[in-house]
Protein backbone atom coordinates (compact mmCIF):
# COMPACT_ATOMS: atom_id res chain seq x y z
CA UNK A 1 0.00 0.00 0.00
CA UNK A 2 3.07 2.53 0.63
CA UNK A 3 4.04 2.10 -2.36
CA UNK A 4 1.70 2.00 -4.00
CA UNK A 5 0.88 5.89 -2.62
CA UNK A 6 4.68 6.31 -3.22
CA UNK A 7 4.49 5.95 -6.94
CA UNK A 8 0.94 8.28 -7.04
CA UNK A 9 2.48 10.92 -5.18
CA UNK A 10 5.30 11.25 -7.53
CA UNK A 11 3.10 10.60 -10.56
CA UNK A 12 1.32 13.88 -9.36
CA UNK A 13 5.05 15.76 -8.59
CA UNK A 14 5.66 14.87 -12.21
CA UNK A 15 2.23 16.06 -13.70
CA UNK A 16 2.48 19.08 -12.20
CA UNK A 17 5.91 19.62 -12.87
CA UNK A 18 4.88 19.09 -16.48
CA UNK A 19 2.16 21.27 -16.76
CA UNK A 20 4.37 24.06 -15.05
CA UNK A 21 6.91 23.86 -17.07
CA UNK A 22 4.82 23.33 -20.62
CA UNK A 23 2.72 26.49 -19.42
CA UNK A 24 5.90 28.56 -19.21
CA UNK A 25 7.41 27.45 -22.60
CA UNK A 26 4.36 28.37 -23.68
CA UNK A 27 5.63 31.80 -23.36
CA UNK A 28 7.93 31.49 -25.92
CA UNK A 29 7.63 32.95 -29.16
CA UNK A 30 7.58 30.42 -32.33
CA UNK A 31 11.11 32.13 -34.07
CA UNK A 32 13.45 30.28 -36.25
CA UNK A 33 16.74 30.81 -37.99
CA UNK A 34 17.63 31.80 -41.36
CA UNK A 35 21.13 31.91 -42.81
CA UNK A 36 21.96 34.38 -45.63
CA UNK A 37 24.85 34.97 -47.51
CA UNK A 38 27.26 38.53 -47.69
CA UNK A 39 28.68 39.28 -50.69
CA UNK A 40 30.02 42.60 -51.93
CA UNK A 41 30.42 44.07 -55.61
CA UNK A 42 32.42 45.75 -57.90
CA UNK A 43 31.31 48.74 -56.29
CA UNK A 44 31.73 48.11 -52.80
CA UNK A 45 27.44 47.40 -52.08
CA UNK A 46 27.15 45.01 -49.67
CA UNK A 47 24.69 42.29 -50.97
CA UNK A 48 22.75 40.05 -48.01
CA UNK A 49 21.13 37.13 -49.76
CA UNK A 50 19.69 33.63 -50.20
CA UNK A 51 17.81 32.95 -46.67
CA UNK A 52 17.27 29.31 -46.21
CA UNK A 53 15.92 27.71 -43.36
CA UNK A 54 18.54 25.94 -40.65
CA UNK A 55 15.91 24.68 -37.89
CA UNK A 56 13.98 22.34 -38.28
CA UNK A 57 11.83 22.81 -35.07
CA UNK A 58 8.06 23.88 -34.57
CA UNK A 59 8.76 25.57 -31.35
CA UNK A 60 11.64 28.52 -30.04
CA UNK A 61 14.93 28.49 -31.93
CA UNK A 62 17.05 31.49 -30.75
CA UNK A 63 20.33 33.13 -29.68
CA UNK A 64 22.66 31.95 -32.36
CA UNK A 65 26.49 32.44 -31.80
CA UNK A 66 29.21 31.29 -34.69
CA UNK A 67 32.17 29.32 -34.01
CA UNK A 68 35.17 31.01 -34.31
CA UNK A 69 35.72 29.40 -38.00
CA UNK A 70 32.79 30.29 -39.00
CA UNK A 71 31.41 26.04 -39.74
CA UNK A 72 29.32 26.30 -37.46
CA UNK A 73 26.80 28.40 -34.94
CA UNK A 74 25.65 27.54 -30.91
CA UNK A 75 21.61 27.89 -30.68
CA UNK A 76 19.07 27.03 -27.83
CA UNK A 77 16.06 25.56 -28.81
CA UNK A 78 13.14 23.62 -26.86
CA UNK A 79 12.54 20.57 -28.52
CA UNK A 80 10.16 19.10 -25.13
CA UNK A 81 8.22 19.68 -22.75
CA UNK A 82 10.84 20.85 -20.37
CA UNK A 83 12.90 23.64 -21.45
CA UNK A 84 15.63 24.97 -23.64
CA UNK A 85 18.70 23.10 -24.30
CA UNK A 86 21.61 23.62 -25.99
CA UNK A 87 21.99 22.61 -30.16
CA UNK A 88 24.77 22.81 -32.23
CA UNK A 89 24.61 23.51 -36.22
CA UNK A 90 27.34 22.47 -38.39
CA UNK A 91 26.64 24.23 -42.21
CA UNK A 92 29.58 22.08 -44.33
CA UNK A 93 27.37 18.52 -43.09
CA UNK A 94 23.88 20.87 -43.03
CA UNK A 95 23.67 18.58 -39.65
CA UNK A 96 22.21 19.94 -36.08
CA UNK A 97 23.62 17.76 -32.90
CA UNK A 98 22.24 18.32 -29.16
CA UNK A 99 24.91 19.69 -27.19
CA UNK A 100 23.44 20.09 -23.79
CA UNK A 101 20.50 18.59 -23.09
CA UNK A 102 18.64 18.60 -18.84
CA UNK A 103 15.92 17.59 -17.87
CA UNK A 104 14.40 20.33 -15.31
CA UNK A 105 16.71 23.48 -16.37
CA UNK A 106 16.79 25.43 -19.55
CA UNK A 107 19.75 26.59 -21.28
CA UNK A 108 19.98 30.31 -23.43
CA UNK A 109 22.67 32.06 -25.05
CA UNK A 110 25.73 29.84 -25.50
CA UNK A 111 28.78 30.49 -26.42
CA UNK A 112 32.08 28.62 -26.72
CA UNK A 113 34.58 29.45 -23.60
CA UNK A 114 37.91 30.52 -24.44
CA UNK A 115 39.43 27.52 -23.15
CA UNK A 116 37.47 25.88 -26.54
CA UNK A 117 36.25 22.95 -24.48
CA UNK A 118 33.39 24.64 -22.04
CA UNK A 119 30.08 25.82 -23.07
CA UNK A 120 28.89 29.14 -21.31
CA UNK A 121 25.32 30.14 -21.12
CA UNK A 122 22.51 31.34 -19.33
CA UNK A 123 21.17 28.65 -16.64
CA UNK A 124 17.09 28.79 -15.76
CA UNK A 125 16.97 27.03 -12.91
CA UNK A 126 13.96 24.52 -11.28
CA UNK A 127 12.22 27.46 -10.12
CA UNK A 128 12.01 28.60 -13.28
CA UNK A 129 12.85 32.25 -11.77
CA UNK A 130 16.84 31.99 -11.10
CA UNK A 131 18.86 32.55 -13.98
CA UNK A 132 22.62 32.12 -13.77
CA UNK A 133 25.52 31.95 -15.80
CA UNK A 134 26.83 28.66 -16.42
CA UNK A 135 29.77 26.52 -17.82
CA UNK A 136 28.13 23.41 -18.87
CA UNK A 137 30.02 20.21 -20.14
CA UNK A 138 28.85 18.50 -23.65
CA UNK A 139 30.09 15.45 -22.28
CA UNK A 140 28.32 14.87 -19.20
CA UNK A 141 25.26 17.88 -19.68
CA UNK A 142 27.05 18.64 -16.10
CA UNK A 143 26.96 22.83 -15.24
CA UNK A 144 28.50 24.57 -12.90
CA UNK A 145 27.43 28.57 -11.80
CA UNK A 146 30.20 31.08 -12.52
CA UNK A 147 29.00 33.57 -10.63
CA UNK A 148 26.75 32.38 -7.49
CA UNK A 149 26.11 35.87 -5.73
CA UNK A 150 24.02 36.79 -9.38
CA UNK A 151 20.95 35.37 -9.67
CA UNK A 152 19.39 37.11 -12.53
CA UNK A 153 21.45 37.30 -15.39
CA UNK A 154 20.03 37.77 -18.24
CA UNK A 155 22.50 38.34 -21.41
CA UNK A 156 26.38 38.40 -21.82
CA UNK A 157 29.22 38.88 -23.56
CA UNK A 158 32.95 37.77 -22.90
CA UNK A 159 35.52 40.46 -22.40
CA UNK A 160 38.15 37.75 -22.36
CA UNK A 161 38.87 34.77 -20.69
CA UNK A 162 38.28 35.54 -17.13
CA UNK A 163 36.31 38.99 -17.58
CA UNK A 164 31.90 38.50 -18.99
CA UNK A 165 30.17 41.59 -19.11
CA UNK A 166 26.29 40.71 -17.77
CA UNK A 167 22.74 42.51 -18.16
CA UNK A 168 21.24 41.73 -14.57
CA UNK A 169 17.40 42.02 -14.29
CA UNK A 170 16.58 44.25 -11.45
CA UNK A 171 13.32 46.02 -9.93
CA UNK A 172 10.59 46.72 -12.70
CA UNK A 173 11.93 45.34 -15.56
CA UNK A 174 14.94 47.18 -15.02
CA UNK A 175 18.25 45.59 -16.72
CA UNK A 176 22.02 47.08 -15.10
CA UNK A 177 25.31 46.31 -17.10
CA UNK A 178 27.95 44.48 -14.49
CA UNK A 179 30.95 43.05 -15.27
CA UNK A 180 32.48 39.89 -13.33
CA UNK A 181 35.47 38.23 -13.17
CA UNK A 182 35.41 34.39 -12.59
CA UNK A 183 39.51 33.99 -11.35
CA UNK A 184 38.16 36.08 -8.16
CA UNK A 185 34.51 36.71 -8.63
CA UNK A 186 34.63 40.23 -8.25
CA UNK A 187 31.46 42.11 -9.67
CA UNK A 188 31.46 45.64 -10.58
CA UNK A 189 28.22 47.53 -11.89
CA UNK A 190 28.80 50.09 -14.40
CA UNK A 191 25.46 51.14 -16.12
CA UNK A 192 21.87 51.44 -15.53
CA UNK A 193 19.38 51.40 -17.97
CA UNK A 194 20.19 48.76 -20.50
CA UNK A 195 18.78 47.03 -22.94
CA UNK A 196 18.81 43.57 -23.59
CA UNK A 197 21.45 43.35 -26.46
CA UNK A 198 25.25 43.08 -25.98
CA UNK A 199 27.83 42.69 -28.06
CA UNK A 200 31.75 42.29 -27.89
CA UNK A 201 33.71 44.80 -30.24
CA UNK A 202 35.26 43.08 -32.98
CA UNK A 203 39.27 43.87 -32.62
CA UNK A 204 39.17 45.46 -29.17
CA UNK A 205 39.74 43.44 -26.55
CA UNK A 206 38.55 45.78 -23.83
CA UNK A 207 35.40 46.87 -25.56
CA UNK A 208 31.80 45.98 -25.34
CA UNK A 209 29.01 47.68 -26.74
CA UNK A 210 25.03 47.77 -25.05
CA UNK A 211 22.12 49.90 -25.40
CA UNK A 212 21.19 52.27 -22.89
CA UNK A 213 17.76 53.11 -22.62
CA UNK A 214 18.00 55.94 -20.20
CA UNK A 215 16.35 58.20 -22.79
CA UNK A 216 13.42 56.79 -23.60
CA UNK A 217 12.72 58.82 -26.51
CA UNK A 218 15.97 57.94 -27.76
CA UNK A 219 17.83 54.80 -27.38
CA UNK A 220 22.07 54.92 -28.08
CA UNK A 221 24.31 52.22 -28.63
CA UNK A 222 27.31 53.13 -26.53
CA UNK A 223 30.82 51.12 -25.46
CA UNK A 224 32.15 50.34 -21.81
CA UNK A 225 36.04 50.17 -22.13
CA UNK A 226 36.76 47.63 -19.31
CA UNK A 227 40.35 48.88 -19.17
CA UNK A 228 39.54 52.56 -18.42
CA UNK A 229 36.14 52.22 -17.11
CA UNK A 230 35.20 54.92 -19.72
CA UNK A 231 31.28 54.39 -21.37
CA UNK A 232 31.45 56.32 -24.61
CA UNK A 233 28.23 57.16 -26.99
CA UNK A 234 28.51 55.11 -30.48
CA UNK A 235 25.59 55.93 -32.74
CA UNK A 236 21.54 56.66 -31.70
CA UNK A 237 19.50 53.40 -32.19
CA UNK A 238 17.53 52.53 -35.18
CA UNK A 239 13.84 53.81 -34.75
CA UNK A 240 12.57 51.00 -32.74
CA UNK A 241 15.21 48.60 -32.42
CA UNK A 242 17.50 47.58 -29.54
CA UNK A 243 18.98 44.18 -31.03
CA UNK A 244 22.02 44.78 -33.22
CA UNK A 245 25.45 43.20 -34.41
CA UNK A 246 28.85 44.00 -35.47
CA UNK A 247 30.51 42.59 -38.62
CA UNK A 248 33.89 41.56 -38.69
CA UNK A 249 35.04 45.59 -39.70
CA UNK A 250 33.62 46.97 -37.06
CA UNK A 251 30.95 48.18 -38.57
CA UNK A 252 27.23 47.59 -36.77
CA UNK A 253 23.80 46.31 -37.97
CA UNK A 254 20.30 46.54 -36.66
CA UNK A 255 16.63 45.76 -38.31
CA UNK A 256 13.91 47.63 -38.12
CA UNK A 257 10.66 46.12 -39.32
CA UNK A 258 11.81 44.34 -42.97
CA UNK A 259 15.01 46.44 -43.16
CA UNK A 260 18.65 46.27 -42.17
CA UNK A 261 20.69 48.88 -41.42
CA UNK A 262 23.70 49.65 -41.07
CA UNK A 263 26.03 52.13 -39.22
CA UNK A 264 30.14 52.75 -40.02
CA UNK A 265 31.89 54.06 -37.42
CA UNK A 266 34.42 56.38 -38.54
CA UNK A 267 36.95 53.55 -36.83
CA UNK A 268 35.49 50.75 -39.44
CA UNK A 269 37.74 49.46 -42.20
CA UNK A 270 35.07 49.58 -44.29
CA UNK A 271 33.03 52.19 -45.84
CA UNK A 272 29.29 51.91 -46.32
CA UNK A 273 28.83 51.19 -49.49
CA UNK A 274 25.92 52.51 -50.43
CA UNK A 275 22.08 51.31 -50.26
CA UNK A 276 20.67 48.23 -51.44
CA UNK A 277 17.16 46.70 -51.31
CA UNK A 278 17.43 43.43 -52.88
CA UNK A 279 13.47 42.62 -52.55
CA UNK A 280 10.66 43.40 -55.63
CA UNK A 281 10.58 46.78 -56.64
CA UNK A 282 7.61 48.80 -54.36
CA UNK A 283 4.38 50.17 -55.54
CA UNK A 284 2.75 51.23 -52.67
CA UNK A 285 2.97 55.39 -52.16
CA UNK A 286 2.44 54.65 -48.24
CA UNK A 287 5.56 52.45 -47.86
CA UNK A 288 7.57 54.85 -49.78
CA UNK A 289 6.80 57.38 -47.68
CA UNK A 290 6.99 55.43 -44.57
CA UNK A 291 10.60 54.24 -46.16
CA UNK A 292 11.78 58.18 -46.05
CA UNK A 293 10.26 58.71 -42.37
CA UNK A 294 12.37 55.95 -41.67
CA UNK A 295 15.66 57.38 -43.71
CA UNK A 296 15.35 60.54 -41.98
CA UNK A 297 15.21 59.14 -38.27
CA UNK A 298 18.35 56.79 -39.11
CA UNK A 299 20.05 59.39 -40.48
CA UNK A 300 23.70 57.60 -39.40
CA UNK A 301 23.03 54.50 -40.81
CA UNK A 302 22.61 53.15 -44.87
CA UNK A 303 19.31 50.92 -45.73
CA UNK A 304 21.37 47.77 -47.08
CA UNK A 305 18.73 45.42 -47.61
CA UNK A 306 14.98 45.19 -47.35
CA UNK A 307 13.75 41.76 -46.98
CA UNK A 308 10.08 42.85 -47.76
CA UNK A 309 8.15 39.75 -49.70
CA UNK A 310 11.33 37.32 -48.10
CA UNK A 311 10.77 34.75 -45.59
CA UNK A 312 12.83 36.92 -43.25
CA UNK A 313 10.79 40.01 -43.10
CA UNK A 314 10.51 39.67 -39.61
CA UNK A 315 13.78 39.63 -37.87
CA UNK A 316 15.32 41.12 -34.77
CA UNK A 317 18.21 39.12 -33.11
CA UNK A 318 21.66 38.62 -35.98
CA UNK A 319 24.66 37.22 -35.98
CA UNK A 320 27.19 37.61 -38.13
CA UNK A 321 30.26 35.27 -39.27
CA UNK A 322 33.76 35.96 -38.55
CA UNK A 323 34.88 36.04 -42.31
CA UNK A 324 31.66 38.40 -42.95
CA UNK A 325 30.46 36.28 -45.79
CA UNK A 326 27.55 34.55 -43.62
CA UNK A 327 24.66 35.98 -41.25
CA UNK A 328 22.09 34.22 -39.43
CA UNK A 329 19.02 36.05 -38.67
CA UNK A 330 16.01 34.99 -36.04
CA UNK A 331 12.43 35.57 -37.50
CA UNK A 332 9.16 35.61 -35.79
CA UNK A 333 5.67 34.64 -36.98
CA UNK A 334 3.33 37.42 -35.14
CA UNK A 335 4.19 40.03 -32.75
CA UNK A 336 7.97 41.09 -32.35
CA UNK A 337 9.66 39.46 -29.07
Amino acid sequence: MKKILTVLALTKILTALLITVSFAQDALPATDIYALDISKDSKGKLHFENPYLITKNEGYDNQPWYYADGSAILYCAVNDTFGADILKYNFFQNKTNVLINTPFTAEYSPMVMADKVGISCIRVLEDDSTQVMARCDDKTDSCKNLFPKLTKVAYYAWIDGARAAMLILGNEDSISLQIGNISNGEIKRVAEETGRCIQKVPGKNALVAFVDKSNESQWQIKTYDSKSGKISTVVECVEESEDFCYMPDGSILMGSGPMLWRYVPPVAVATAGGKQAPAPAKDDKKDEKKDKKKAEKNKNWDMVADFRGTAVAQFYRMAVSPKGDKMVMVTYPDDRP
